[in-house]
């Protein structure tokens, strides 16, 4: 892992996850991978309706 990459819990229905899992594997990718990529698309999408997210500087 990346010093800047954090790490990120997740309470989900073994159903659901073996779909997920079925899903990225079905792209060839990883849950992680697929995963990233879902949240990408869902940042983008709501920059694109309400702008670009600006944060605060953290330090």
């Amino acid at each position: 892992m990346k010093k800047n990459e954090k790490h990120l819990s997740l309470r989900i229905d073994e159903n659901l996850l073996r779909q997920f899992d079925y899903v990225a594997k079905y792209d060839d990718r990883s849950m992680n991978w697929m995963l990233l990529k879902l949240i990408r698309e869902c940042v983008s999408q709501f920059e694109e309706s309400h702008g670009k997210i600006v944060l605060p500087d953290e330090h």
